[in-house]
Parts: C-alpha cells; structure tokens; sequence
C-alpha cells in the first residue's frame, strides 16, 4: 500500500511554518500555546498545498501545473482570514489559514 492522499485541511502559518522547517519560531509564544500539528494523529502526515483535484473548477492547476503558464498564481490554497478552528494544531485564533494536504501512512 502506498500513501494516499485524504483530504485538504486548512491550517494556521505557525502549523504551515512548522511542517516546512521544523519549527515557526513562535510556536509557544502566542496567546493559544497549541502544539503545531498536534491535532494530526498516528498514521497520518501533511505536505504543504493542495492536490490537483481540491482546487476550484475554474483554476489553470486543477487539471495539472502543465496546464498553466509560468507566471499564473492561484489563490486556492490560501485564505486570507478565517474564524475557523486550525485542523493542525486545534487553535481557535481566527486568521490566515493555509492548505496542507492529509495523507495517510503507508503501513498505517
């Protein structure tokens, strides 16, 4: 079996910053103190970005990055102000949210 993606979550930039480098460097220093990605369990793992499929019907990357030229930018993996609950890490802050990809294990 090999990893499968699951579904686009929608995550805050300290969850985005700390898939990408290892830490945001302001991971406990806000005021909801969350571990960044805490709320993602065992068997599971993100990647920054959506998959092809999950961006809107009209977007040039839907069908594949091919189908775009070089200097089109989509807005379909950011959302620039949610009162929505990080999927990451389970913070309530409202703010920007960010798309990571939910794929599951191999072996899980």
């Amino acid at each position: 079996m090999r990893d499968e993606p699951i579904d686009t979550i929608w995550v805050c930039v300290d969850c985005l910053m700390h898939a990408a480098n290892g830490e945001c460097g302001s991971c406990h220093d806000g005021p909801h103190d969350m571990e960044p990605l805490g709320a993602i369990g065992d068997g599971y793992s993100v990647t920054p970005g959506m998959t092809y499929e999950d961006h809107e019907d009209d977007c040039l990357i839907r069908g594949g990055r091919d189908n775009a030229p070089d200097d089109y930018e989509c807005e379909c993996e950011h959302n620039s102000f949610s009162t929505s609950q990080c999927e990451g890490c389970g913070s309530w802050l409202h703010g920007k949210r960010e798309a990571m990809t939910l794929w599951r294990v191999e072996g899980s």
